[in-house]
């Protein structure tokens, strides 16, 4: 679909029913109308609420956040407005990790990126410790004599 100001009633009837087909036949809950997708994607502002790049005159492709492969509900509280770009590169992906990737290469915190670190309490740019350095041992120290501390302790055959 393209956004625009007017949206076709009828595109939006069949882009219902296909959603709604694809979640019945893998048996996931929820309903969407083509009433309820008109306003999810005017509640959107014209913008992917993945990566922010507008979408006014674009084409644009609607997301479940939690994929219907992985259980995620068949309704509009489920539902993002995205580019095919994000869309495609989300497929099944868990969204805190798909937040995640997407806010470490744009630098962007959209609402929806916020809402996400906020809901799964993740810091995408925290850097974990390699080493946890209460418990790490260093090895032993050795003593060398003057020679030894200039050639090393092992012959190359």
């Amino acid at each position: 679909m393209i956004y625009q100001d007017y949206l076709d009633t009828q595109a939006l009837q069949r882009y219902a029913s296909t959603m709604n087909a694809r979640a019945k036949r893998i048996d996931v809950k929820g309903k969407l109308t083509a009433g309820s997708i008109r306003d999810r994607i005017f509640e959107s502002g014209g913008h992917c609420e993945w990566c922010g790049i507008e979408l006014v005159n674009k084409e644009f492709e609607l997301d479940h956040v939690v994929s219907l492969s992985h259980q995620g509900h068949n309704t509009p509280q489920n539902l993002v407005v995205s580019c095919p770009d994000c869309n495609r590169r989300k497929a099944g992906k868990h969204p805190a990790k798909f937040a995640a990737e997407i806010y470490n290469q744009t630098q962007l915190k959209t609402k929806l990126i916020t809402a996400i670190m906020s809901q799964y309490d993740i810091n995408p740019t925290a850097q974990l410790s390699l080493f946890d350095t209460d418990s790490a041992e260093l090895p032993p120290k050795i003593e060398r004599d003057d020679e030894s501390s200039t050639t090393p302790p092992y012959k190359w055959s």
